[in-house]
């Protein structure tokens, strides 16, 4: 039997501590990339998923410096108020989709579908207050081998078909940090493009296939964070922790409008704050989101 590791994920949305890797402080040396959307993934056959990238290079050590407007500040602001999604995401399974699975409850991931103890935990909701989902990558039986919100980048678990519920989204985030441009993709056709700030050369955008997992109004669109952030399932590859939190990445809005275009964050992909609302009636939980040089 594999060693056991498990990973509780709390849903104290008013005592969060993650922070957003890229979220730096407000400062004109503090800018943001973008990233460009390419195709989204097509399942041509119920419920089988297109396998994504996966980042490989496991996160280094490096501690970042505190800022003063962690995003544990911005979850406090929030009151647990999560943006609405439901609606954008279809019942049923549909052709060129991706699966999403929606926790139904407390959800346990294995390594293997054999495994008789799960190696993960997660709550039905994350730390934020959002409902807890996973992209799903593969589909055996009755059991969906996911995407877990987690490091090191890209790692997979098995969650078995009575733990979630299967939703999808034709949605598909594309941001290509060379030409510092994110595209939204609904199927084949282009719905966004906008440029971005994307993460120094210090302090990188991971590359990879990742996914919204949390999206929240900051309760303060004057500051860092604009009015709303999302949260992703990737981390950064430099920074262990930031600010407090894992490291993990996000996509916001900016009060420094002057860095988009250039690469400027701590690893967190910027817009401007008119996209970022644009974006946030736009991009269900669980949509995916590929970050590439």
């Amino acid at each position: 039997m594999k060693n056991k590791k498990i990973i509780h994920i709390t849903s104290l949305l008013l005592t969060a501590t993650i922070v957003f890797a890229a979220c730096g402080k407000n400062s004109e040396s503090n800018q943001e990339t973008l990233t460009t959307v390419t195709e989204a993934p097509v399942v041509t056959e119920a419920p089988v998923v297109t396998e994504a990238p996966v980042v490989t290079e496991a996160p280094s050590t490096t501690e970042a410096a505190t800022e003063s407007n962690t995003w544990a500040d911005v979850s406090a602001q929030f009151g647990g108020e999560e943006v609405a999604d439901e609606e954008v995401v279809d019942e049923e399974i549909v052709d060129e989709s991706t699966y999403i699975a929606k926790a139904i409850g407390s959800v346990d991931a294995y390594l293997d579908p054999n495994d008789t103890e799960a190696t993960w935990n997660f709550d039905d909701v994350t730390e934020y207050g959002s409902k807890t989902v996973f992209l799903v990558n593969e589909v055996n039986g009755d059991w969906y081998n996911v995407y877990l919100p987690i490091r090191p980048n890209g790692t997979t678990g098995w969650v078995h078909a009575d733990q979630v519920e299967i939703k999808t989204v034709s949605l598909h985030v594309m941001v290509d940090q060379s030409e510092r441009l994110l595209t939204v993709f609904d199927g084949d056709e282009v719905v966004l493009t906008t440029s971005v700030a994307v993460g120094t050369d210090e302090n990188p955008s991971p590359n990879g296939y990742f996914y919204i997992t949390d999206k929240l109004l900051t309760g303060n669109p004057s500051g860092a964070y604009g009015p709303v952030a999302f949260g992703i399932s990737g981390f950064s590859d430099t920074l262990s922790s930031f600010a407090g939190g894992p490291g993990q990445i996000g996509v916001h809005g900016t009060n420094n409008p002057d860095s988009i275009g250039n690469a400027a964050s701590h690893g967190c992909i910027r817009v401007n704050n008119e996209v970022i609302l644009d974006l946030s009636e736009l991009l269900p939980l669980g949509t995916p989101v590929t970050i590439q040089a």
